[in-house]
């Protein structure tokens, strides 16, 4: 029987992606340029600080979702974290933009990277029960396409926040140190605020009814990765991850020594981007359910690729070209945005038919922890091509910091997606598969239940 979810509690479920992405988006975006253009570290340097502290993640994801699937209490599996981390999440991001005053590059870079470490510490034990909700809340092949498509939408309005209103943020707090502050503030305020949000909109959510899980979370892990179908999506969205961190990261220096653009412009690129993600997310669900969810991400995928390849050509004098590039980049981001976190909670159901047990957490926290390392290891690639290429901290870039920051925002990006189809190639949870596995979830299920 499929299980539908009211309107009310999907708008609320996508209103928690909101503060994730706000986070997620301002230190993919700003955290590198924060500290090299404000805070006078060496990019190279920065980029490790940055790095660095997301290899924690590599643990501590799995572990928070190991330890989400076993927690049982009045307000579910997953829910109580919702509450329990809104207002560390939000008030250790305020923190994390206070510019230390240090009188060396290493202890700045050695402060704010602590920082970030605590704060994507914070960021896990709210995000990886909030992701693994969607498994529990409904086992119908659409309508979790359905859930996930209210939480892209939301997904996508904190990107648009936080990448639109940034540095006009910034600007109005009196840019430099004191303008990131007033940053800080604000978006610390508004991730506590919208996260806080999605427990209260989820209350009286009917949940899948699981048995706790009786294994030590290694031996979880080992069956995770037994995974096939789990392990294809996960490499293919690991890939999709490290381009979209090269270019969150990259954007504001794409936009400020590419293109010859005021940074203030960066809120406008954004602007287009994102609300074009946005209008394009429900054409996206039509477009999957009418072909399938599989087809049409490769449909999107080229898209990206396209307009990636696309901007490696486009000059200063064509501002015009560069936003109607942005504006189609939108659609095929929008596609990235919808159709990987659709086909998780499929990978989910292939695992229960293997292990007889549902252990959305334990998948939630690998799949996220290969998500927060490859948007780490973004800004650090930029970094080090900054390094490498010549970047200065005042004065004009030399020829050879813009053809570099071309190559690795334009050429690197679209190679990664054009690497992520080799695994995509083989993941085969179509809907008839999914229906296919289903029925023999319950078969075994009727045949245990009649043996006891």
């Amino acid at each position: 029987m499929v299980h539908h979810i009211s309107l009310k509690h999907k708008i609320g479920y996508g209103i928690g992606d909101i503060g994730s992405n706000i986070f997620i988006v301002s230190t993919g975006m700003f955290l590198l340029f924060f500290l090299t253009n404000v805070l006078g570290v060496e990019p190279a340097l920065a980029g490790l600080a940055l790095l660095i502290p997301k290899l924690w993640d590599v643990i501590s994801d799995p572990i928070m979702g190991a330890i989400s699937d076993a927690t049982h209490s009045r307000w579910g599996r997953r829910r109580p974290y919702l509450l329990y981390g809104s207002l560390p999440f939000g008030l250790v991001f305020f923190l994390l933009f206070i510019a230390p005053h240090t009188q060396s590059q290493f202890t700045t870079a050695l402060w704010v990277g602590s920082l970030f470490a605590l704060s994507c510490t914070a960021f896990t034990v709210y995000n990886i029960p909030y992701s693994a909700m969607v498994a529990e809340m409904t086992d119908d092949y659409n309508e979790r396409m359905s859930v996930t498509s209210f939480r892209m939408v939301g997904s996508t309005i904190g990107v648009l926040l936080a990448g639109g209103l940034a540095i006009p943020l910034v600007e109005l707090g009196g840019g430099g140190e004191a303008g990131f502050r007033v940053m800080g503030l604000i978006f610390g305020i508004l991730i506590s605020l919208f996260c806080v949000s999605a427990f209260w909109g989820t209350r009286g959510t009917r949940m899948i009814q699981v048995e706790k899980a009786s294994m030590s979370v290694k031996e979880q892990l080992k069956i995770a990765f037994r995974n096939t179908p789990f392990k294809r999506l996960m490499s293919m969205y690991a890939l999709q991850s490290l381009a979209i961190g090269i270019l969150m990261a990259g954007q504001i220096y794409y936009v400020k020594y590419v293109m010859g653009m005021p940074e203030t412009q960066v809120g406008i690129v954004s602007a287009v981007l994102f609300i074009t993600a946005i209008v394009f997310i429900p054409v996206w669900v039509k477009i999957g359910v009418r072909i399938g969810k599989i087809r049409a991400y490769k449909f999107g995928i080229a898209i990206l690729v396209i307009m990636l390849f696309s901007l490696l050509f486009t000059q200063p004098q064509q501002p015009l070209l560069f936003f109607i590039q942005m504006f189609v980049l939108g659609i095929g981001f929008s596609s990235f945005q919808l159709f990987p976190f659709s086909m998780l909670p499929d990978t989910i159901e292939f695992d229960e038919l293997q292990s007889r047990l549902r252990r959305e957490g334990v998948f939630s926290g690998v799949w996220a922890s290969g998500q927060k390392t490859a948007y780490a290891v973004g800004p650090s690639l930029i970094g080090f091509t900054l390094s490498l290429t010549g970047f200065v901290l005042t004065g004009d870039q030399p020829d050879s910091v813009v053809w570099g920051i071309r190559v690795i925002f334009c050429v690197v990006t679209a190679g990664l997606f054009l690497l992520s189809l080799i695994p995509f190639k083989y993941y085969d949870l179509t809907e008839s598969r999914f229906a296919e596995i289903k029925a023999e979830i319950k078969s075994t299920a009727a045949e245990m239940t009649e043996k006891s």
